[in-house]
């Protein structure tokens, strides 16, 4: 019995290695970076981690300042680029990034990518704070779905995300999500592959969202946003900020958030969405889809730039037409 039971860990231990062994070198799981929280309750990379999203090769490294994206800072004028999944980008290449695209437009201007997994629209509004106090861009991109409203109301509680009580009108830091099983399943990769496979334990509303975008956009809550941007409008340079709403946005979003101060363009797929996509399973923009939203910003862009040039500030109606 005692012979049976060392033949059966060893062979339990052999299919483990294995299966490891196969899980690496084909790349079965994406690779995903470590987060850390910040002293202001932004989650970030924690810097120098690199690694591979998928099989196909695309690499991703995270930059001194915890994020994934380009980070051109040498420029005089720096314009900061701010999102979700959509902007963190890691299924595909750095190129096919919004500040690698605009960069190749506006060659005077540095372009400066924050983004993650799980940004909601109030943690966006945070981190132009964040970066105001470090690099001082001169103008924030803030990329906004109608879901990342929705999910910065702490009245839909995502214990892993930030978002705004709107009782109190206080900030609720998002905490970090199992980061112990995290770092085993990260390193474990197998493990890993399984989790991703069977994911018996994980609540849906909870789910690993670097493998699938949030596209069910809820019911709007005109009640709700109009006191996310109210707040915004009292509480953050809205003179630098640029909201860049997400095709599909209800045009009711696009009012009130000018009513409360903002600029902002919206973006439209001409009744194309599924081109834009990285898969029929996946809706983040393919290489494709963030070419094509670069080009409908570059005109916008453009305006801003000559009205810095010619007035020395920035005017919103150049970027509202």
């Amino acid at each position: 019995m005692k012979k049976f039971i060392l033949k059966f860990i060893s062979f339990i231990l052999f299919i483990t290695l294995a299966g490891e062994l196969i899980v690496r070198v084909f790349k079965l799981t994406p690779e995903v970076p470590h987060l850390f929280v910040d002293h202001t309750g932004i989650q970030r990379y924690v810097p120098g981690q690199t690694g591979y999203f998928s099989k196909a090769g695309n690499k991703w490294q995270v930059n001194d300042y915890g994020w994934l994206g380009i980070a051109d800072v040498k420029k005089d004028s720096i314009i900061s680029v701010i999102g979700d999944s959509y902007i963190e980008n890691l299924m595909n290449p750095i190129s096919c990034n919004q500040g690698s695209i605009l960069k190749s437009y506006f060659k005077n201007y540095g372009f400066f990518e924050a983004g993650r997994s799980g940004v909601t629209f109030i943690e966006a509004m945070q981190i132009t704070k964040l970066l105001d106090s470090t690099i001082k861009p001169k103008m924030h991109l803030i990329y906004v779905s109608a879901d990342d409203l929705y999910e910065s109301n702490a009245e839909n509680r995502f214990k892993d995300r930030m978002q705004l009580n709107l009782v109190s009108n206080t900030i609720v830091n998002g905490e970090l999500k199992a980061p112990g099983i995290k770092k085993v399943l990260y390193n474990c990769k197998v493990l890993y592959y399984l989790y991703l496979r069977f994911p018996l334990f994980v609540n849906k509303k909870n789910k690993e969202t670097h493998i699938q975008p949030v596209n069910a956009t809820k019911e709007i809550d005109v009640k709700s946003i109009n006191s996310i941007l109210s707040y915004c409008e009292k509480n953050y340079d809205l003179e630098k900020i640029v909201l860049v709403f997400h095709p599909g946005t209800p045009k009711e979003i696009d009012l009130l958030a000018r009513k409360h101060g903002f600029s902002t363009i919206g973006l439209n797929t001409t009744g194309d969405e599924k081109s834009w996509a990285v898969s029929s399973s996946d809706g983040h923009w393919s290489c494709y889809g963030h070419h094509e939203v670069a080009k409908q910003i570059k005109a916008h862009l453009a305006n801003y730039i000559t009205s810095v040039n010619n007035n020395g500030l920035k005017t919103k109606m150049a970027l509202n037409k």
